[in-house]
């Protein structure tokens, strides 16, 4: 099944940069989860929300890497998280849960 792509005239273009995407946005008291959040474009999706004013859970299967990852952004939690394990996930959503009783983004 193909679908037509059609432009949706949002103002931004592949030059925006993820700062200019985020200027006037409050996101305080949202929580978002990103897997892979602290290396490539999953760190700048957590620098971005996070100067937004949001609450970050990233998961990542190595911990050390993913904390030392996001240690100069704020409002960031690091879960143990290994997408292709089913225990893992079930582990991580257990945890997410007691930690938090909603997720935003």
């Amino acid at each position: 099944m193909n679908t037509e792509q059609k432009p949706i005239h949002s103002g931004f273009g592949e030059a925006t940069t993820a700062d200019e995407v985020i200027v006037g946005r409050d996101l305080t008291g949202k929580v978002a989860v990103v897997t892979g959040g602290h290396s490539g474009i999953g760190l700048e999706t957590t620098r971005i929300l996070s100067s937004a004013g949001a609450t970050i859970v990233v998961g990542a299967r190595d911990l050390v890497k993913a904390r030392e990852g996001v240690s100069q952004i704020k409002n960031v939690e690091v879960y143990e998280l290994d997408l292709a394990e089913p225990a893992s996930v079930d582990d991580f959503a257990q945890r997410y849960r007691q930690s938090f009783h909603h997720c935003d983004i």
